[in-house]
């Protein structure tokens, strides 16, 4: 009685067996095999130090309801009597790039034949799944379209209990009636499942797209994840929607030209013409793909995503200019009420400047002169302001007085009225705090200046990494605080104007603060996108090694087209390496290109060792006990490292034992992964 085997795995061959077949084991093909078994079970990867099956529930991420668990628990416990499944269920907020690998991983905490594990990224947003040979596809299948169905509205704990119920058996009544309608008739349950597919490939779409259209239209790294049917469509709407705004920009252009001017309305033409040119260039790249003159999937998807993303700006950036004026607009409509409130608010700073005068004199009879420097012309400075602003609302009442249409300047009339006002608040204040800024000054003014320095030398320490922020912002922020710690620094030696040297330092810091905070969170997503590009970079690379090693080991029959994936796969590969020190946005689009092409030379490689298995029928038909069921024992051994879930012979058969047959046939049951993104 032989085995029944697969054309791709080998388990379980007796040393009689394969004598017997003519087949001998040489140490080269013995170490071909533990070769790439090594280097597929490198390639799988993942971090995953902080998560242990240590229950058949593991919420590492903390999104399960606490009420929840018993039941949910409870579930899985129950799913090993009705059908013999091992669950466990893994919510962690780690990233992933190959949630399946991570599932790999962990089922090697248990790796008993009934064990399915399935894991639940938070932040990365997918899902990844891995069960022994006694565990059915179909029941894999179910128990992750239960949990993605909850997933997609961010239902964690519906989507556990979904799961739990699925291994439970606890099948909803809409499983219970396709399920049923499959036992009547098989042709019937074959319509139903491929409906079901098309059904559920359809409603991911559908809420990919959705997903996508509210992603900011600089974020290529996102639409490079997606699907290429989703990127067809939201290209589609991209042209749409800029034609659309373009059309109403330029019934925005003309009424705004005729209400403001063209000087006013500039910035606004030019946003039109470059969303007009860069429509233009979107319609010859589309026609490119529809025509068919770009007809590789890897450049088609990049055509795409630049429609998308061109447009996407274009759009963002015209949409912005004509909020601009409909604001502008709005102040128009309010201009009599804002005119009336500025007129009030110059009364109540007049009221003010005596008595700012007052306080001064009166500090003066307590202080050092030298020390009020800073502020001694400020009543005068006020007072100046508030003429200039008396003025300009004197402007803006005698263009009120004009009909709609010839009231373009009033707008920068009410505009230089607030901007006085607001100066000359802001002089008096300083008067009537000078006292308590002048204890503060005192009192904190040295740590302080500590507190710059080591900002600037933050700050420097920014400007030499490869983070991308405003660095011309940042250098004059640099300059700036140096200025104001010079100041200081002379005002604390010589005790004169402590006043002025703090203000000037103060605002120094707080520049400096909004450009620090803008580059740490620039080098802070440097380093996590540096982090995965690592991570996707080093899979792909030992990937690329698999399928290079068994083109070295079967080089004769290797085709044309798998090498060229595989060179294709060498050169993004090379490409991320090259951009991931200054670029990560463009490192990890080339690494996820380098993965693409991998797993593409891997399908042909494979493809290739079957076509030339069936070309020659090696050891098929008669034999002893009808021989094995097609392929050679080393083809069956580098396949086996090369695409098996775990490594090396891992992953079971279709089947199982059978009398007499000879063959392996291909059942549901046979252990396996999967992976899906909500």
């Amino acid at each position: 009685m032989l085995p029944k085997t697969s054309g791709w795995r080998i388990t379980r061959v007796s040393l009689a067996g394969a004598m017997g077949a003519g087949l001998l084991l040489s140490p080269a093909i013995l170490w071909a095999d533990a070769h790439l078994a090594s280097v597929q079970a490198q390639a799988q990867g993942v971090t995953v130090e902080r998560l242990q099956l240590s229950s058949r529930l593991v919420d590492q991420a903390g999104v399960i309801d606490g009420s929840a668990k018993s039941d949910i628990e409870a579930a899985l416990r129950e799913g090993v009597q009705k059908n013999k499944t091992k669950l466990y269920l893994v919510y962690t907020d780690q990233q992933s790039n190959n949630p399946t690998r991570v599932a790999q991983q962990l089922r090697a905490q248990d790796s008993s034949a009934n064990t399915m594990v399935m894991v639940i990224s938070t932040t990365s947003r997918n899902v990844g799944m891995d069960w022994g040979e006694r565990v059915s596809r179909s029941l894999a299948g179910e128990i992750r379209d239960a949990a993605v169905a909850k997933l997609t509205n961010d239902d964690w704990t519906g989507s556990a209990q979904a799961a739990a119920n699925k291994v439970a058996g606890r099948a909803s009544t809409e499983s219970k009636v396709w399920m049923g309608a499959g036992a009547t008739a098989v042709v019937g349950g074959l319509g139903g499942a491929v409906w079901w597919s098309r059904r559920n490939r359809r409603k991911t779409e559908s809420q990919q797209l959705e997903a996508a259209r509210t992603i900011d239209p600089d974020d290529v790294d996102y639409y490079a994840q997606q699907p290429t049917s989703v990127l067809r469509t939201l290209a589609a709407d991209e042209l749409q929607s800029t034609d659309e705004s373009i059309r109403k920009g330029a019934q925005e252009l003309q009424v705004a030209t005729d209400e403001f001017g063209p000087e006013r309305t500039r910035d606004l033409a030019r946003a039109l013409e470059h969303s007009r040119s860069t429509l233009t260039r979107a319609f010859e790249l589309e026609h490119q793909v529809r025509s068919g003159v770009v007809m590789q999937e890897d450049q088609v998807r990049s055509i795409l995503i630049e429609v998308i993303s061109s447009c996407g700006k274009a759009d963002k950036n015209l949409n912005a200019k004509t909020a601009e004026f409909n604001n502008l607009r709005q102040e128009l409509i309010n201009a009599p009420e804002r005119v009336e409130e500025l007129r009030r608010r110059t009364i109540e700073l007049r009221g003010r400047i005596p008595r700012a005068r007052n306080k001064l004199t009166e500090l003066h009879s307590r202080l050092d002169a030298n020390l009020l420097v800073s502020v001694q012309n400020n009543p005068d400075v006020a007072e100046e302001e508030i003429n200039e602003a008396d003025k300009a609302l004197d402007r803006a009442n005698e263009l009120l007085k004009r009909p709609a249409g010839e009231q373009g300047g009033l707008i920068d009339v009410i505009g230089g009225a607030r901007m006085a006002i607001n100066q000359a608040d802001s002089q008096l204040t300083a008067v009537e705090r000078a006292e308590e800024q002048l204890r503060q000054a005192h009192n904190n003014l040295t740590s302080l200046m500590s507190e710059v320095e080591g900002e600037i030398a933050e700050a420097e320490r920014l400007l030499q990494g490869p983070a991308s922020f405003d660095r011309t912002a940042m250098e004059q922020a640099i300059s700036n605080a140096r200025l104001a710690l010079q100041q200081s620094n002379e005002a604390r030696t010589s005790n004169t104007d402590l006043l002025g040297a703090y203000n000037t330092l103060l605002h120094a810091d707080a520049e400096l603060d909004d450009c620090l905070d803008s580059a740490r969170g620039a080098e802070s997503d440097f380093r996590r996108s540096d982090a995965i590009v690592g991570r996707m970079v080093d899979n792909a690379a030992l990937q690329l090694q698999s399928v290079e090693d068994v083109i070295n080991n079967r080089g004769s029959i290797i085709s044309v087209e798998s090498r060229s994936a595989a060179n294709a796969a060498r050169q993004y590969l090379a490409e991320a390496q090259q951009a991931r020190a200054t670029n990560p946005k463009s490192a990890m689009s080339a690494a996820q290109q380098a993965s693409s092409w991998a797993e593409r030379a891997t399908q042909l490689v494979r493809e290739d060792i079957d076509r030339f298995n069936n070309r020659n029928n090696f050891y098929g038909g008669g034999g002893y006990g009808r021989g094995y069921g097609g392929g050679d024992i080393l083809t069956g051994m580098l396949l086996g490292s090369l695409f098996s879930g775990g490594g090396g012979f891992g992953g079971g058969f279709g089947g199982g034992w059978n009398d007499g047959d000879g063959g392996f046939g291909g059942g549901d049951f046979g252990g396996g992964s999967d992976s899906a993104s909500f």
